[in-house]
């Protein structure tokens, strides 16, 4: 079924114009040489005199009109799945997004990560990591100035993680007021300072809906994530460590793993991460 697939993939599906008039060619010069044939073979089996005495000027008749028909009729037939490909691949974008806020969706975001333990990774490269950000006390916001207003936040929110991570990073909204970022070789480092940076930018933006002044917060919970861990210990890792960030009073940031690190981040009496374990 696969080599099927792969087949009927490389005969008719066409991703670009060089590719449409390449294919319209190939198969223009393909039916009009079966055509050919196929007018010698009929004039060879009922009128034999003729083929004889015209045989080069039948083939080559033959040959030319087929050609000449085929070719617009296999242009349109190109053309045709030059934009249905186009749109198929609309589709399966569509089908990675979150309509809300243009984002990674949760399936597109586990396949990124899940492609990514098959990439090959230099044993000096620094760890990737998965941070997760949830909205405190979303469900305020949606209760005192409504549902637009909530999805009007969801955006902006949106806006300002994306544009606190490298372009080579992934940003999704996974859930109603959950959002994700899986960063690619932060490192411990990177990942607390991208981390906190979001968390600031957060803190200090504002928005405005209708006149109204809303302000809004995130708690942020992270896990380093090793290219041989599983999204889903990772995952529980960073889930973990988003719980205790709201434990601790919201608005803040927990990292699950980085007890050294993370301590020098946080206050003097704060407890390493294996203790608050």
């Amino acid at each position: 079924m696969n080599l099927l697939s792969w087949m009927i993939d490389r005969i008719f599906t066409v991703r670009d114009m060089q590719t449409a008039f390449r294919k319209t060619l190939l198969w223009s010069l393909i039916i009009a040489f079966v055509a050919a044939i196929a007018t010698q073979a009929m004039y060879e089996l009922f009128m034999p005199d003729i083929m004889a005495e015209y045989a080069t000027q039948l083939r080559i008749f033959a040959f030319l009109l087929t050609l000449a028909i085929s070719v617009p009729f296999v242009g349109l037939f190109s053309v045709v799945m030059l934009r249905m490909g186009a749109f198929n691949s609309q589709l399966r974008e569509m089908a990675r997004r979150d309509g809300l806020t243009g984002l990674l969706n949760r399936t597109a975001l586990q396949d990124i990560i899940r492609k990514r333990a098959f990439d090959s990774r230099h044993d000096d490269e620094e760890e990737d990591a998965l941070i997760l950000i949830d909205i405190d006390h979303f469900k305020a916001i949606n209760d005192t100035h409504g549902h637009a207003a909530g999805d009007h936040v969801l955006r902006m929110v949106s806006v300002s993680i994306a544009g606190n991570v490298f372009e080579r990073d992934h940003v999704a909204r996974i859930g109603g007021e959950e959002f994700a970022v899986f960063l690619l070789g932060a490192g411990a480092s990177g990942a607390v300072n991208a981390a906190e940076r979001i968390r600031a930018a957060l803190e200090e933006n504002k928005t405005y809906y209708e006149g109204n002044i809303i302000r809004v917060t995130a708690s942020l919970g992270g896990a380093l994530f090793p290219q041989e861990a599983s999204y889903h210990t990772i995952f529980q890792g960073a889930d973990f460590a988003l719980y205790r960030a709201k434990r601790s009073g919201r608005n803040q940031c927990e990292f699950n793993g980085l007890p050294s690190i993370w301590k020098s981040q946080k206050s003097p009496e704060a407890v390493d991460d294996s203790d608050a374990a």
